[in-house]
């Protein structure tokens, strides 16, 4: 098992965070969103699922994380490939994975705000 950190890709008024790879069983390092105020995102999932479930976290104090959710209150969870917009003002933010084997997900998080 691995640990999974990110890359960031920071601008004037986007974000850009990126987990690879990402596997069941891996500790997954949370980005710290700083220097912006409520945030409009974006979550892309692609890769290998092997049967994983894979989520957004938030949390406020880093150590206790909850799924986010879609902007109709639908938690952010899914089994195949997808794009979902969601709204968070939570301090660190992070993806889950879960019930997999053989997975390898990549997760990408744009964050406008």
């Amino acid at each position: 098992m691995a640990t999974v950190t990110f890359t960031n890709d920071q601008h004037v008024t986007t974000a850009q965070v990126a987990w690879a790879d990402v596997a069941t069983g891996d500790t997954i390092v949370a980005y710290e969103i700083s220097d912006q105020a409520g945030l409009a995102g974006a979550v892309q999932f692609a890769g290998t699922f092997g049967g994983a479930t894979v989520t957004l976290t938030g949390s406020n104090d880093g150590a206790n994380f909850v799924t986010l959710t879609d902007t109709v209150g639908t938690d952010i969870s899914v089994t195949a490939a997808g794009l979902i917009e969601f709204s968070t003002a939570c301090r660190y933010i992070k993806p889950g994975i879960s019930g997999g084997t053989a997975d390898a997900v990549d997760v990408t998080v744009v964050l406008r705000g």
